[in-house]
């Protein structure tokens, strides 16, 4: 009988993620996005279910932003290398107790309300990963332990 519920379950699940994928990404946030990104290359969309998501490049640089079902822009990621980090920021994690930790990812993150932040993604071993956002003056704003 469980095995019959957990299989409804996962059916059900299943059904309901494949579905949400597969709706039409309406064309206020197209049409938004390329307005925003009129250099937009390589664009791909996924449906977050509460907003839009477009995968894409700008020049070399790789990015996501998502909008909202009504074309309203809500964020912009740019992945950024860790030599590429505005002098403020390198300072910032150098003066960190996380300095001595591997950097594995950096992200750039830019809301509606201009606020720029960056996240940077460390590893000290395989249990021990933390992703650290700071502002833009370099002051740690948060650390979370991540997966």
């Amino acid at each position: 009988m469980l095995k019959k519920w957990m299989f409804s379950f996962v059916l059900l699940l299943f059904i309901f993620s494949a579905k949400a994928q597969f709706r039409k990404i309406p064309a206020d946030v197209t049409d938004s996005f390329k307005i925003k990104y009129e250099n937009a290359s390589a664009v791909s969309w996924k449906d977050r279910l509460s907003s839009f998501q477009a995968n894409f490049t700008v020049g070399d640089k790789e990015m996501k932003a998502l909008f909202t079902s009504r074309g309203e822009w809500i964020k912009t990621e740019t992945k950024h290398t860790y030599n590429s980090l505005p002098a403020d920021v390198k300072d910032g994690f150098k003066k960190s107790k996380y300095a001595d930790m591997d950097v594995l990812d950096v992200t750039q993150m830019e809301d509606k309300d201009d606020q720029i932040q960056y996240r940077i993604v460390v590893k000290k071993n395989d249990f021990n990963k933390r992703s650290l956002i700071f502002s833009k003056s370099g002051q740690l704003i948060s650390d979370n332990a991540s997966l």
